[in-house]
């Protein structure tokens, strides 16, 4: 018997080979599935995205008990416990390797935009353990330029404006005129 390279087995394959491999990477973002926050999460609509994305979308959304699928537009309620508690894809689980075969628990805080780990146990893989604990996805939809309670407007556009470059120069140009005004008029106050 001839040795085949080609039909070496692959411990990251299912064993039939008629089944399509899924896609391994998030149709959103690109980035390769994982265990941690790109964890494959699926849609009612059987569409599958990474926690992340699904997350920096549900922040945006002014309906953030569901989600709404970027490819066929169909909407999915998200669960009591929120978007991490979303069906993981055990099809493209199966394809990862298998350190990355356990999803960790992760929290989605939308109020702060931010997605943590809850905890990583000192048993997991060295890579797990050099991930980030936290992830900010973005600001909640409507939190920025909107009218307060008392009826001033939102500091945070303030803020927004107040540091941008163009901003920046013109008041640094301000200050400049306005402390070269002043200490001229404050030599002619003198020599008189």
């Amino acid at each position: 018997m001839e040795f085949d390279p080609n039909h070496l087995s692959d411990p990251y394959k299912p064993v039939d080979d008629n089944v399509e491999p899924p896609d391994l990477e998030c149709a959103i973002c690109f980035c390769q599935f994982n265990n941690v926050f790109n964890t494959p999460k699926v849609l009612h609509c059987k569409h599958t995205f990474c926690l992340e994305c699904l997350a920096r979308m549900n922040v945006t959304s002014t309906k953030p008990d569901t989600i709404q699928c970027p490819l066929c537009r169909a909407y999915t309620p998200l669960p009591n416990l929120g978007l991490p508690k979303l069906a993981n894809d055990s099809t493209v689980l199966s394809y990862l390797p298998a350190a990355m075969q356990h999803v960790y628990s992760i929290r989605f805080n939308r109020n702060k935009g931010k997605l943590q780990v809850k905890r990583v146990p000192s048993s997991a893989p060295a890579l797990t353990q050099t991930i980030s604990q936290t992830l900010d996805v973005g600001n909640p939809a409507g939190s920025e330029g909107h009218q307060s309670r008392d009826g001033g407007s939102d500091r945070s556009l303030l803020i927004t404006v107040l540091r941008t470059p163009l901003c920046k120069a013109f008041l640094m140009s301000l200050v400049a005129i306005m402390t070269v005004v002043f200490t001229i008029t404050i030599i002619f106050i003198n020599k008189k």
